[in-house]
């Protein structure tokens, strides 16, 4: 089966906290050809209407993915020049 994208669509879903800092839900988004992780918390106004606040962060490779060759990498031994 054919993986695909589906631009500007998304997922939240509900998180375990281990402190109150951490978000509610979580989960990513696809815009523009971008990935980005979503975190939403729960919360009220000062009149006590719930909201959800909203924050998103553009996805970082994990750094076992990301490409770390360089110049430094021609496969060269450089002791032995």
């Amino acid at each position: 089966m054919t993986k695909y994208n589906q631009v500007g669509k998304g997922a939240a879903f509900i998180r375990e906290k281990t402190s109150d800092k951490q978000p509610d839900f979580g989960g990513s988004v696809t815009i523009m050809d971008k990935e980005f992780l979503v975190s939403l918390w729960k919360s009220r106004t000062k009149k006590g209407d719930p909201y959800l606040s909203i924050q998103f962060s553009e996805r970082i490779e994990d750094e076992a993915e990301a490409d770390t060759s360089g110049p430094w990498d021609s496969g060269k031994d450089l002791d032995k020049e």
